[in-house]
């Protein structure tokens, strides 16, 4: 099993007001907690991580300019030119930008209380479980961060507008393997949001 991480950081944060990626959380923009800890587990040689890649689009200048400018090219950035049809769209076009026999474990940009362990423990149940897709469980429902075989991914390169991978995950629920993930509950959404004290 090889795996792809996705990360996506396409949206326009509409309701943040302005570029919520790049907004300062507890000390450094919020796109370095995802990005740090899929880099963190792309440097393990025990896993089966083959590549790190973001989806950008409504800000993607100026999330590559700062990306060039504090990262190596240890990643890759996707620009989605269509970003505003959807995060559905989005997690489709990144997903078509992957190789096709690889899985892809879907993250994203604005779930800061994400932390390594919590990845690495979603990527071990993969290996465990060929065939099974792992997803976060919290609040009642299901959703990412969430490892995908390669057999889902035709799946995923039909989502469309909003509706993002939660749907697939319904749509095969006899297919999932759920991990308790409390921390995927909260993500930013607002201003408010950056001062919240909820942290690992």
């Amino acid at each position: 099993m090889a795996i792809d991480i996705l990360i996506m950081a396409a949206g326009a944060s509409r309701r943040f007001g302005s570029c919520k990626l790049l907004a300062d959380w507890h000390g450094a923009p919020l796109i370095t907690y995802s990005l740090n800890t899929a880099l963190n587990l792309l440097q393990k040689p025990e896993l089966p991580i083959a590549s790190v890649h973001i989806v950008a689009g409504a800000y993607h200048d100026p999330i590559r300019d700062y990306l060039q400018q504090q990262y190596p090219p240890t990643h890759n950035l996707i620009n989605n030119p269509n970003w505003s049809l959807g995060l559905g769209h989005s997690i489709a076009y990144g997903v078509s930008q992957l190789p096709a026999e690889n899985s892809v474990l879907i993250m994203l940009a604005d779930q800061p209380l994400i932390a390594v362990e919590d990845i690495q423990r979603i990527i071990q149940l993969g290996v465990e479980n060929p065939g099974k897709i792992i997803c976060a469980e919290f609040e009642g429902t299901v959703g990412v961060p969430a490892l995908f075989p390669a057999e889902f991914k035709k799946d995923l390169q039909q989502l469309k507008g909003d509706r993002g991978a939660k749907v697939i995950l319904i749509e095969h629920e006899s297919k999932l393997v759920k991990i308790s993930l409390g921390e995927a509950g909260f993500d930013v959404d607002l201003q408010a949001d950056l001062v919240s004290n909820l942290r690992r």
